[in-house]
């Protein structure tokens, strides 16, 4: 908020501020969940009654729109960022990089870990193209099929395969509601990225224990049937020429990100170069990969798995997420510039009284509840990243604590909700339509565990990181 905050500032109260935002995401939240409306869409025509009711409090319609202006144009880095990532996503799947991730992550099945080889598949693959939607309809859908061989109950195979999944979509930086969580709280995309490690990551390794666990007493070897992986292995091949070079672009842009390269322009190289290697490797000319680059890698080869894998990607595939970020950057920003925030959150900030376990657990119950009634993981990112961002800050808490727990309630709380978009796909897509998805959901490990060290972290303080001085003092600016 800043000096801007200070310039502009309205006695507002508490009650007036709860009908304003109650207003906004009750309209969007009624809109998604009883009349199929894009989140987008119910935000943009939120500006409709918006600005009049902070108009009300005493600011002017420029004033107001300049609110919203500002805050786009501060999240207007990591909204780019989501677009770039459509381009590395086609990118990479043209030039074989994907591929070749998938085949070398196929290669490592074992019948006697076969839950841990399902997680660890599922990783790589969501890791690879930032989608868990898309590694489920792949590499999750093979899976599926060489569990059911093997006499694996259904339900823990999914686990697996959802918690693979979840795991890379949350910590691959190409993925959309990765970035939504940094662009939301704030916080820089890597910064956000290696916080996340502090919960995920003992989760997904205790979760990688009980699933090798569970399978030494699941499987029967003497009835593995490898076929359908090396089916997709065989099919990868045919198609691209695959080898060690195939990995020279992702080991670029780590290694970018790693020298502390700006994102964009990190993603940007990792682009070009594997357009590069695209055409000397894979025989594609220039103006087929800048059509990739726009719609998405494309191609049909009569096998569904396969198809359904590599077909995605493109600056058109991350422009509903684009769009999210910059109306709900607008919307918010009005809301936030305008002091209508401050005087919700102010009283909620009072409640927390600087604990960072009232704070961490509001956050995580605000999350489940949004994902509860809007049955969408992105909006359980957005509403509780736009509540409780203020009392982060007023708790000297840095932005990257808000959003490490957006994705623990948020993207991985969404798989939890029986009736959640996320369960519902993951149920009909690995188990067949009219399938529950309460089979599965006992077994969705990195779920159920992320957010227990979640709230160790916020009752311990190990990993829970303090604003910097600098922003310290803005926030006792706002605040006096």
């Amino acid at each position: 908020m800043g000096s801007d905050m200070l310039k502009h500032e309205k006695k507002i109260s508490v009650g007036y501020a709860a009908f304003v935002v109650a207003s906004v995401f009750v309209f969007v939240l009624g809109g998604s969940l009883f009349f199929g409306g894009a989140i987008e869409t119910m935000f943009m025509l939120a500006w409709f009654f918006t600005v009049p009711l902070i108009m009300k409090v005493g600011y002017t319609y420029k004033e107001v729109q300049n609110f919203g202006w500002k805050v786009v144009m501060e999240s207007l880095e990591a909204n780019f960022i989501i677009l770039v990532v459509g381009t590395l996503i086609a990118s990479f799947i043209a030039s074989g990089t994907v591929p070749y991730i998938i085949v070398l992550g196929l290669k490592v099945i074992s019948p006697q870990i076969f839950l841990l080889s399902a997680l660890l598949i599922c990783t790589m693959t969501s890791l690879a193209t930032g989608t868990s939607w898309g590694t489920i309809g792949t590499a999750g859908v093979a899976m599926m099929g060489i569990g059911t061989a093997l006499g694996i109950p259904i339900g823990m195979t999914a686990g697996a395969v959802i918690s693979g999944a979840a795991f890379g979509d949350k910590m691959s930086p190409l993925s959309d509601t990765t970035n939504l969580a940094a662009a939301i709280s704030g916080a820089p995309l890597m910064t956000h990225i290696k916080h996340m490690t502090v919960t995920t990551l003992p989760a997904y390794i205790l979760s990688a224990i009980i699933f090798t666990f569970m399978g030494f007493f699941t499987i029967d070897t003497a009835s593995f049937d490898p076929s359908i992986a090396t089916n997709t292995i065989n099919g990868l091949n045919d198609i691209f020429n695959l080898g060690i070079l195939e990995l020279f672009t992702i080991v670029l842009v780590i290694n970018m990100i790693i020298k502390k390269v700006p994102p964009i322009s990190a993603m940007l190289g990792g682009t070009f170069v594997a357009m590069f290697m695209a055409m000397i490797r894979q025989g594609y000319s220039l103006d087929k990969l800048l059509g990739f680059l726009y719609d998405g890698f494309s191609i049909e080869t009569g096998t569904v798995y396969i198809d359904k894998l590599l077909n995605r990607g493109g600056i058109m595939s991350m422009v509903s997420s684009f769009l999210i970020v910059f109306v709900a950057a607008a919307i918010t920003g009005m809301l936030s510039e305008s002091g209508i925030l401050t005087a919700l959150v102010s009283s909620l900030a009072k409640k927390c009284n600087g604990s960072r376990t009232r704070t961490v657990g509001t956050t995580l119950s605000i999350g489940y509840l949004t994902n509860m009634i809007g049955s969408s993981m992105l909006l359980a990112i957005i509403v509780p990243g736009t509540l409780m961002k203020p009392v982060y800050k007023e708790n000297n808490l840095a932005p990257e604590n808000l959003s490490r727990t957006l994705e623990d309630s948020g993207t991985l709380g969404a798989w939890l909700i029986p009736w959640n978009a996320n369960a519902l796909f993951g149920a009909q897509t690995l188990m067949g339509i009219g399938a529950t998805p309460y089979v599965f959901i006992p077994y969705c490990l990195l779920s159920i565990i992320s957010p227990i060290f979640s709230m160790i972290s916020a009752i311990t303080g190990i990993g829970m990181k303090p604003l910097e001085k600098e922003e310290v003092k803005t926030v006792e600016l706002s605040t006096n």
